[in-house]
Formats: C-alpha cells, sequence, structure tokens
C-alpha cells in the first residue's frame, strides 16, 4: 500500500493514467464510454483519451486520502474501544470509566463532551467500518459475474474504470513519454524544459520500477528463507541456544498504578493494603502486584478489582496465585 502511494503521484500525473499497481499489471484508467469506443482498420481498439486533470485529482482523492483516512480512523478505534482485549474479554471496564467520568463533579465541559464523543464513535464505527467493507465486497462480487463495470463504489463515483492497456494503448503511452524529451525547441522556456524532463525522469523511474520491483520480492523472499534456515543458526543442530532465546517469550507490559487505588508503598516487599513487612504469605493478582493473601482475598472478594490498578479480576478470588521464593518448593 504504502510503495503503490508513493508511486501513484507521479503515475497519474506523468503518462500512466493509472496508479503504480494497475500500472505495473499493464492496466490504466478511462472515462466510462457512453458508447463503444471506435474500431481502427485493424479491429484494433482506438487508444482511449487520456484523463482531464480534473478526473485524476478525484481519482488521487480516493487512491491516497480514503485509505489514509480509513487507517487512521481504524487507529482511532483500536484506541477508543481497548484494542484486542476488549474484543476478547468486553468492554465493560471502558463503560465504567466512562460513566465515572461523566458522573464526576471535578471533570470539565471539555472532558465531558470528549467521553461522550469517544462513546458516540465506538457504537457507530463499527457499522461504518462494516458497509465500508460491505459495499467493497459487493461491487467485487458484482464485478466478478460481469454485472458491472467497476470493481470498487470508488470507480463508479468517480466514472472510470480500470481496462487492460492495448497495443494502441502501449505505442500511444511510450510516445507520450518520449515526447517532452524529444522536444526541445528554442521556443520553450527553460521552466518549461525543466519540467518536462522531469516528467520523463519520473516515467523512466516508474518503468525501471516495473523490473525492480519483481526483483526485489525475488531477493527477499530469498534473505528470508535463508535466515529462517538451519544455514544461518549454524547448521544441524548447532543453534541450541540461539533458538531457545528466539522462542522466549518476553514478559508482558507493566500494568501501571491507577490514581484512583491504593498508592504504592515506598519499600519494596511490603503489602499495600496493609503495609505488613515483608508480605505475609504473599499472593499475586492478575495484574502483577502482590499482596498479603488475606488482604488479597478480601479486598479482591469485596470489591472484584485490583486495588492498585483498578483492574477488574474476572476470575474473583479463584484468580489469585500464591507467590513461592526459590527452593521452597512451591508449585
Amino acid at each position: 500500500m504504502n510503495a503503490d502511494i508513493c508511486a501513484t503521484v507521479p503515475s497519474l500525473s506523468a503518462t500512466a493514467d493509472s496508479s503504480f499497481a494497475e500500472n505495473f499489471y499493464g492496466l490504466k484508467r478511462i472515462r466510462t464510454p457512453t458508447k463503444p469506443l471506435p474500431l481502427t482498420t485493424t479491429t484494433t481498439p482506438a487508444p482511449s483519451p487520456p484523463l482531464t486533470p480534473s478526473e485524476i485529482r478525484r481519482s488521487l482523492l480516493f487512491l491516497i486520502l480514503v485509505p489514509y483516512l480509513k487507517t487512521k480512523l481504524d487507529d482511532l478505534y483500536e484506541g477508543v474501544s481497548g484494542g484486542a482485549s476488549s474484543r476478547l474479554f468486553g468492554d465493560e471496564e471502558i463503560e465504567e470509566n466512562e460513566l465515572e467520568d461523566l458522573a464526576d463533579p471535578n471533570s470539565t465541559a471539555l472532558h465531558r463532551l470528549l467521553v461522550r464523543a469517544r462513546r458516540v464513535f465506538r457504537k457507530v464505527y463499527p457499522l461504518v467500518n462494516a458497509t465500508y467493507h460491505g459495499s467493497v465486497l459487493c461491487y467485487s462480487i458484482a464485478y466478478l459475474f460481469g454485472k458491472t463495470p467497476y470493481y470498487t463504489p470508488w470507480l463508479k463515483l468517480i466514472g472510470l474504470e480500470v481496462k487492460r492497456m492495448s497495443v494502441q494503448d502501449y505505442r500511444e503511452h511510450y510516445t507520450r513519454m518520449s515526447g517532452p524529451a524529444s522536444a526541445t525547441s528554442q521556443s520553450r522556456s527553460l521552466a518549461r524544459r525543466s519540467v518536462d524532463i522531469l516528467g520523463a525522469t519520473l516515467s523512466g523511474a516508474l518503468e525501471f520500477l516495473k523490473i525492480l520491483l519483481p526483483m526485489s520480492i525475488f531477493f527477499f523472499k530469498f534473505l528470508e528463507w535463508w535466515y529462517s534456515s538451519e544455514f544461518a543458526r549454524g547448521g544441524g543442530g548447532g543453534g541450541g541456544v540461539g533458538q531457545a532465546a528466539a522462542k522466549e517469550v518476553p514478559p508482558p507490559e507493566r500494568i501501571k498504578p491507577d490514581r484512583r487505588g491504593t498508592p504504592l508503598p515506598p519499600t519494596p516487599n511490603t503489602c499495600p493494603l496493609c503495609q505488613a513487612r515483608p508480605i505475609n504469605n504473599p499472593t499475586a493478582l492478575p495484574s502483577g502486584y502482590v499482596f498479603c493473601y488475606t488482604c488479597a482475598f478480601h479486598y479482591v472478594e469485596e470489591h472484584g478489582r485490583c486495588p492498585v490498578t483498578w483492574t477488574r479480576v474476572r476470575g474473583g478470588v479463584g484468580d489469585l496465585r500464591k507467590v513461592y521464593a526459590a527452593g521452597t518448593g512451591g508449585v
């Protein structure tokens, strides 16, 4: 996607009338014809007229701006919905925190407005996202069965089709590419000739990318295979230490204390609830913080959450885990 976007602007604005991916596969954008295109004497379809500046701008809008906005909205939804953990375990905690923020008399009007906007966005965006992908899927299926000349709804909106380039189109394409380089008459200004040379250089670079891209993909896959093979690990079974390190799962990120929760004691090995030091019968909660077993049991049984991070303990007291020092024989 990023490579296509970076090459789309010079490709559409120069001579190709297509995005980089479309030009790579020998496709071009044409205006939706109101009647069949005329045939030449060799019964080959005549080259279609080039896109107008307005059609190029609309194509760039849907090729670059729409995917960019969609990506940003997806990232925003991931942030306000809690991400993958919320999809797995539910968003009751997010709802509860938002309701507490709305009921907090110390929160500002702007903060409450932002909370309401997040709640509305979290409810509405899944419907918008389903409509977006559903419309693209419907157009793709209709295009597959020949029911529409547009494989996306965006092409329908801008009135353009994507067709395979004919021999006449290729001839016209290369003629337009070589035109600026050959037309260097004295009547042209230096600025105009510089623009023509720049356009010809960009077009030549895009043509070179059509050869360079497959080679780069092949080279990348070769490197990917090489570094995942036994050769890169020293061959045979001699890479035991490296394999064990590669399979080691990194620890999860530490959950930060919540401002509404119990503050952490200044000294280590101290129970945050009863301040006992050392911790009696240490017990860990799913949040990773350790308390006395009696303190943790009664607090979770009464409140159903971690006293430090304020996160819910969904399994109740059944999620408490005893912590044993090394060499004590615990499980």
